[in-house]
């Protein structure tokens, strides 16, 4: 384009039209609105600056340093510490509160998690690979003392409770994939994720006791909590 003097009209003072727009557009390999754009510059300028041929982008990861990534990560843990479900909306407003992180979009702060390992999915009870070590004993020295017990032939009746909240509960959540085990949340001064929901609140209690016979007869209690108490009690 250095040999090619940019006019809105031609040598008989008229406007140039489309078509010859078009045909600039096709001989050149540029879009028609670039060179639109050129005509409009040179007639506001009296010169065309030579544009920018690449076009740096940058990429959310930019934005976070390992010491900003890091804080994502311990204001995503709060949430749990807290017992809460930590939500894409939750974690973004916590993000936007904190003057030390930079903004980021509901769209890359998803991304941002995925690149830190952690992971969407559903919950569920299946933690046993991160349970404490006392759990771990206890269901230990449950396991013997079933097995002595059904060697001395009793009879083993089980009880338990259970309950439905009064609001609902997601079912999935963020999980932490680089945490491995309590001691490594120890020391990092971080959690071991999700827990299950306290047993707070208004909610259907309902608890029955049976055998390997069935249910026993007369021994389902349920009822509505309407105190805010464990419902262990």
């Amino acid at each position: 384009m250095a040999n090619v003097s940019p006019s809105t009209k031609n040598p008989m003072g008229k406007p140039i039209s489309s078509e010859a727009r078009i045909y600039i557009s096709k001989q050149l390999g540029i879009g028609q609105r670039t060179v639109s754009n050129v005509i409009s510059e040179y007639n506001s300028n009296k010169t065309v600056t030579s544009p920018c041929k690449t076009r740096i982008r940058t990429s959310f990861k930019d934005k976070f340093d390992d010491l900003q990534m890091n804080t994502v990560r311990f204001h995503v843990h709060s949430f749990w510490f807290n017992k809460t479900i930590p939500t894409l909306d939750k974690i973004l407003q916590v993000i936007k509160d904190d003057d030390t992180l930079p903004d980021i979009s509901r769209m890359n702060l998803h991304r941002l998690l995925k690149s830190m390992d952690f992971v969407y999915t559903k919950r569920n009870r299946n933690s046993a690979l991160i349970e404490k070590d006392e759990i771990v004993l206890w269901r230990r020295r449950y396991l013997q003392n079933i097995r002595k017990y059904r060697e001395e032939g009793r009879h083993l009746y089980y009880l338990d409770e259970t309950w439905v909240n009064a609001g609902d509960c997601t079912s999935k959540t963020w999980v932490d994939k680089t945490i491995k085990s309590p001691h490594d949340a120890f020391l990092q001064g971080l959690t071991t994720g999700s827990q299950n929901p306290s047993g707070k609140g208004k909610r259907l209690i309902v608890l029955h006791i049976g055998s390997e016979d069935g249910f026993v007869p007369g021994g389902l209690l349920c009822f509505e909590s309407k105190k805010t108490t464990d419902y262990h009690e």
